[in-house]
């Protein structure tokens, strides 16, 4: 009786190590399914990781070499009635220009002035008169952009360097004007695309509005260009909302004028300058 119970104990002992055994092997196979899965897993996530930053790479490239295209919108001759309107749709549009000032205009309309400056534009000089003759015959090019150097201060406490030329610096700037700008620190920007807004005042403006679009949007081919415009022509005003919206699709930015980053852009070619 007793070597049975014996023998019944040994199989109850031995029927439980088996089953141990089993289960244990059970969750080893378990555990090294789950370590598997795990490192699956991992390995999918890190290259999701690695396809989402080369995406954002690229992107980044994308928009890096879209933003080396560059557009600075000019405008002479003002302020004047019409400059606010230009503002308005700077403004709108988000875009910064650079404005190239009369000074008897400046004077005038001392508001606008401060309007260009407090909206970011940079506001550059022009002349008193915009007379040839006198500017550039008689040699008053740099007295006159002294002077209004000398307005704008008093308007906007600040002494702009950068002088658009009237009819452009060729060949009214001579050597002589040039060594005398130069001397002074002044700096030169004439221009890559001429709108030709000014040959229009007679034409209807259903007429003169898509010349002038066309006039810069089909000129618009550089990494870098300058625009002259001027904001004292309705039709200037008319076009400039287009204008933006096709260079825009372009791919271009606006910028203003940063005399710390200055372009060498004058048809001299003067490095000075």
């Amino acid at each position: 009786m007793i070597r049975k119970s014996v023998m019944v104990l040994i199989l109850f002992l031995i029927g439980v190590i088996v089953f141990c055994y089993f289960s244990n092997s059970g969750a080893r196979a378990k555990d090294e399914s789950s370590t598997k899965l795990n490192v699956t897993q991992l390995k999918k996530e890190k290259e999701s990781q690695i396809e989402t930053k080369q995406e954002k790479d690229k992107g980044e490239i994308q928009k890096k070499t879209q933003n080396n295209k560059v557009m600075y919108l000019t405008f002479d001759d003002g302020p004047g009635k019409y400059t606010q309107e230009i503002l308005n749709i700077l403004k709108q549009e988000n875009v910064k220009a650079t404005f190239f000032v009369i000074g008897p205009h400046a004077e005038k309309f001392q508001n606008l002035i401060k309007n260009e400056k407090q909206n970011g534009h940079y506001v550059g000089l022009h002349s008193m008169t915009h007379d040839y003759k006198t500017l550039y015959t008689q040699g008053n090019f740099l007295s006159e952009m002294k002077q209004v150097q000398q307005i704008l201060q008093r308007i906007i406490h600040e002494n702009p360097i950068l002088c658009r030329p009237p009819y452009g610096s060729k060949p009214g700037l001579t050597q002589g004007l040039r060594d005398e700008i130069a001397e002074a620190r002044f700096k030169i920007w004439d221009w890559t695309i001429d709108s030709l807004d000014w040959k229009y005042n007679e034409m209807p403006l259903e007429q003169s509005v898509p010349k002038i679009v066309e006039n810069v949007v089909s000129q618009a081919n550089n990494d870098k260009e300058i625009v002259l415009m001027h904001d004292i022509h309705p039709q200037s005003v008319k076009a400039l909302p287009e204008i933006i919206k096709q260079l825009k699709s372009k791919g271009y930015i606006f910028k203003t004028y940063s005399e710390k980053e200055h372009m060498i852009l004058n048809f001299w070619h003067d490095n000075r300058l």
